[in-house]
């Protein structure tokens, strides 16, 4: 940025086509976004992410009334909602939240997470569960076949080998959740993330870089706990940089990727 101009507001890191190289063509992480992980890259005084998004591709069953639900942000952090918690836990994920409002938020936050963590991406067989966990049964087997699809291309695209897996940086933490529509038996909400990706070592293909998204989950109720059937994402809302902060080096990205535990689940 040059001189002391201000700034307000929220931008996106996406660079326009005049300043992108290659801008008439679509780079492998952008093309990912049709897909169910999604990357994107964009170039704007450097690399940044766009995050685990989806495409379900299961069919959303109309047969129940679907009513606009007021806006409101849920009252704590993370988008559980007051008292809103999971029964249990399996294949890591909390699962069996209750048939309310902040109980589909709660578990749109907590889904979100759970395909966020650098062991999905690395372990087929913890995907397979976690997918098998929250996905609704007519979107399984296409969110499957996309999750691993595009996580092969990911990783080779990352340089992502067995000697730096254990380095590798995938964080990600709501921000907030907003119920646009609610039913008892289906549910959207939009949740707002941010994510944290990249692969701390001096010769990297992607350094650790920060990215903002929107996720928006369509939920139904099926076998008595909420699932997710589509996954739709958009970039943003994105802050501006602190005009007095810098990047920190890629041996305190390592070192913080050790010391600090991933976020917690909601609720």
């Amino acid at each position: 940025m040059a001189g002391k101009q201000k700034k307000t507001g929220t931008r996106s890191l996406t660079a326009k086509a005049s300043e992108t190289p290659g801008a008439g063509e679509v780079s492998p992480w952008r093309r990912l976004k049709v897909g169910s992980i999604i990357f994107g890259v964009v170039l704007a005084l450097g690399m940044a992410l766009t995050l685990f998004g989806g495409g379900g591709g299961g069919t959303v069953d109309k047969a129940a009334p679907e009513t606009p639900a007021d806006s409101t942000p849920t009252s704590q952090a993370g988008g559980s909602g007051p008292g809103v918690k999971a029964k249990t836990v399996k294949a890591g994920v909390p699962v069996g939240y209750p048939r309310t409002k902040d109980g589909a938020a709660a578990a749109a936050v907590n889904y979100q997470v759970a395909r966020s963590s650098p062991g999905y991406f690395t372990d087929p067989a913890l995907r397979h569960q976690v997918l098998k966990t929250v996905m609704t049964s007519s979107a399984l087997a296409n969110q499957q076949a996309q999750d691993d699809q595009s996580t092969k291309a990911l990783m080779a695209a990352l340089g992502v080998t067995e000697q730096t897996a254990p380095d590798m940086v995938m964080r990600a933490a709501s921000l907030g959740t907003s119920v646009r529509a609610y039913s008892e038996d289906t549910a959207t909400v939009k949740v707002w993330m941010s994510e944290v990706v990249g692969v701390p070592t001096e010769k990297s293909k992607m350094p650790v870089s920060g990215s903002w998204s929107t996720y928006t989950l369509i939920l139904q109720w099926q076998d008595g706990d909420w699932k997710v059937a589509t996954i739709d994402l958009s970039d943003g809302p994105t802050p501006l940089v602190a005009p007095d902060q810098s990047a920190s080096s890629t041996e305190e990205m390592r070192l913080a990727n050790k010391e600090f535990e991933a976020p917690r689940y909601a609720g």
